[in-house]
């Protein structure tokens, strides 16, 4: 005998009945569901529910069966028909033994539809199954009014009802934006028979469609913007689809033609159906074209309908995983863009992720980040050649075990080559605000820190510069101020006072020659020039400085051609060049100037004809670490013969600045304490002619 329900179990069926009931999905799909929940009350076989979108209630009827045990024995409407002629519940017992329960749906003092329910002729429906029915008639009405004067899934046939439940299972699997969109334009292609349609989301705060899907125009509907990107935006305003987003309404278009709204994608439309997907706002819209005036008719607008319903809640899915798909995205691309090194690690020290620059700061090669990857325990043996202090980063690391929670910062210094490279060690947290381990940011400060020492050493050099020909012009002007003296007295400390502002002012001199190389301010004034008349008129300038100590032997070829160049500044890099010879070989020797017409080349030098001249002393020399360093700002090498003999450190970089302006180059070869050779080259007039 089949158990009826207990009293105890009638509440929450009714609860579950309620929420089913006041769901989004169609209707028919709403019942199915429905009859699922009252079998759990009721021990029923089948169950048929039918219902009337309007009055009189011959004109429209629709029908949803329950058949969970596969019975193939057919509905007899005889129930049906005495329930609505007496308004009241009614059972009767068929052939085969099987009961026949009827009940009406009415609320308002109108009939909205009738519930039936088959089982054995042991099924009965007591006081308390009837309490139960009574209880779900005005929420079954409520759930038909709300479906009625809608284009939903009352209009279905049963095929499209079964098509909706298909639909409905393979729309509860995660789809992206992409797939899902084309997943329903196909469907409503499919079942409409429209040649043509698209899916266009909805932006309300931009005012703006966006086009998603789209097939069947033949065209691509995309323009390109000047960078050949696809323009996917367009604004609401324009086109049925737009109207359709700001108003939340259907439209069916049966003759485009007619309607001012319209915006042509394919000369041969001629009917067009828009309908919104959600509601207040929508989501997004479907839109489906055809040539044939008649090609959507009551059918077609309701599947359309039902297939938009039912979509809302899976394409709310994807916005938000799409959304959530982007975010990751512009935060991917961040991270890798990052010219910081970052790595995401967790509270072991494991390495979760890097970006491309972790690698280049460090200089490791691509492979070396192997999985797993712990830090320090592996990162320190592959910087371990570098580092200076191995054991401060380990204890960066130590201390990050110790104190999680805290932000810890080192600055790293590697060899071969030079870098200092700042490091970073911050705590991660994760939605709950607990700790999951650390994130460490890395930046190469070795310009910057250059930066400071650069400013800190010309700060040191200016002012030691100033400060040696200041004092002397202070204090014989304040002997000649002072006292009487000779003429000849007074004329040797004029003298001096003259030279000692003559270098002040070669130094300013430098310090505006940089600033102006540097901003591109230095323009040539370039002449087919003689270097043999430009050294003979120098050394002729350079007899009274050069001590006896020194001796200067010049070499220049008989034949040589004149050069490209700007007299003047070839002359100033002479200068600097001989005078740093004399300054830096304190213990006199021999000044070579070696002129070579057809000289060999370095393997970089630029393509063309020209002289190399070659200046050579006896001095200190440079060692070779030093040597690639020597034409930087204000680069002086530091020993005491450096510190002893002075200078700003700009007269090398000038040079260079100058040789290259010309098209030439310059370099230097230099032993230590046995001499240095300098080389710079300058273009042949005659060959520039001929270029």
């Amino acid at each position: 005998m089949y158990a009826l329900a207990r009293t105890n179990a009638a509440l929450p069926v009714v609860l579950n009945a309620s929420r089913l009931l006041a769901g989004d999905q169609a209707l028919a799909a709403r019942l199915t569901r429905l009859f699922e929940v009252l079998h759990q009350a009721i021990a029923f076989h089948d169950g048929r529910m039918t219902w009337w979108r309007r009055e009189p209630i011959a004109a429209t009827t629709g029908e949803q069966c329950y058949a969970p045990n596969g019975w193939s024995i057919p509905w007899s409407d005889d129930v049906l028909r005495e329930v609505i002629g007496r308004g009241k519940p009614c059972q009767h017992a068929s052939l085969g033994s099987v009961c026949h329960y009827g009940a009406p749906i009415a609320w308002n003092n109108r009939l909205w539809g009738v519930l039936e329910l088959r089982g054995s002729d042991q099924m009965t429906i007591g006081d308390e199954e009837q309490a139960l029915i009574d209880a779900l008639a005005p929420l079954l009405a409520a759930a038909i009014a709300s479906d009625q004067g809608t284009n939903g899934a009352s209009n279905l046939t049963m095929r499209q009802q079964r098509v909706i439940e298909a639909l409905r299972a393979e729309l509860e699997a995660p789809l992206d934006l992409s797939n899902l969109s084309t997943f329903l334009l196909r469907w409503a292609l499919d079942a409409t028979g429209a040649e043509a349609g698209a899916i266009a989301l909805v932006d309300r705060e931009r005012g703006e469609l966006v086009l998603q899907a789209y097939e069947g125009y033949g065209a691509d509907l995309l323009s390109r913007d000047a960078l050949g990107e696809a323009r996917r935006r367009r604004s609401w305003e324009i086109g049925v689809a737009g109207k359709v987003a700001r108003t939340s309404r259907a439209i069916l278009l049966r003759d485009v033609s007619r309607d001012p709204d319209y915006q042509a994608l394919n000369p041969e439309v001629r009917a067009e159906l828009a309908v919104p997907i959600g509601v207040d706002p929508p989501l997004a819209v479907l839109l489906l074209d055809s040539p044939r005036s008649a090609a959507f008719g009551d059918g077609e607008v309701a599947f359309v309908n039902a297939l938009c319903d039912l979509a809302v809640n899976p394409l709310r899915r994807a916005l938000h995983y799409q959304q959530l798909l982007e975010t990751s995205a512009h935060l991917g691309q961040v991270f890798a863009s990052m010219p910081n090194g970052l790595v995401l690690m967790d509270q072991q020290g494991r390495v979760l992720r890097y970006n491309p620059a972790w690698l280049t700061i460090w200089g490791l090669p691509p492979d070396s980040m192997r999985d797993p990857f712990y830090v320090p325990l592996d990162l320190v043996p592959l910087l371990l050649p570098r580092l200076r202090d191995p054991l401060a980063l380990t204890e960066l690391c130590a201390e990050g075990q110790r104190s999680p929670a805290e932000v810890q910062s080192l600055l790293v210094r590697l060899t071969n080559p030079h870098q200092e490279l700042m490091l970073l060690s911050a705590p991660t947290r994760d939605s709950f605000g607990s700790l999951t381990g650390r994130l460490w940011i890395v930046s190469d400060v070795t310009r910057e820190r250059e930066a400071d020492r650069l400013k800190s050493e010309f700060l040191s050099i200016v002012s030691h510069e100033l400060r040696t020909p200041l004092t002397s012009i202070m204090g014989y002007t304040e002997l000649l101020l002072a006292r009487d003296f000779t003429p000849g007295e007074q004329r040797e400390f004029i003298k001096t006072v003259y030279d000692e502002a003559n270098h002040l002012y070669q130094i300013v001199e430098d310090l505006l020659g940089v600033t102006r190389l540097e901003a591109g301010n230095v323009r040539l004034d370039r002449w087919a020039v003689s270097l043999r008349q430009i050294i003979s008129d120098l050394t002729a300038h350079l007899n009274n400085q050069i001590s006896g100590k020194h001796t200067m032997l010049i070499d220049i070829p008989p034949h040589l051609p004149p050069v490209y160049a700007d007299r003047d500044k070839v002359r100033q890099v002479l200068l600097n060049l001989i005078t740093n010879a004399v300054k830096y070989s304190p213990n006199g020797g021999e000044i070579r100037l070696i002129v070579t017409d057809h000289p060999d080349l370095p393997p970089d030098h630029p393509k063309g004809q020209f002289v190399r001249i070659a200046i050579s002393d006896q001095g200190i020399g440079i060692a070779p670490e030093d040597l690639p360093r020597i034409w930087e700002r204000f680069y002086r090498v530091d020993n005491g013969n450096t510190r002893r003999i002075g200078g700003t450190g700009l007269g090398l970089s000038i040079a260079k600045a100058l040789v290259e302006l010309h098209g030439g180059r310059i370099w230097a070869e230099s032993k230590l304490n046995k001499g240095s050779t300098f080389y710079f080259t300058l273009p042949v007039a005659t060959d520039l002619v001929r270029r």
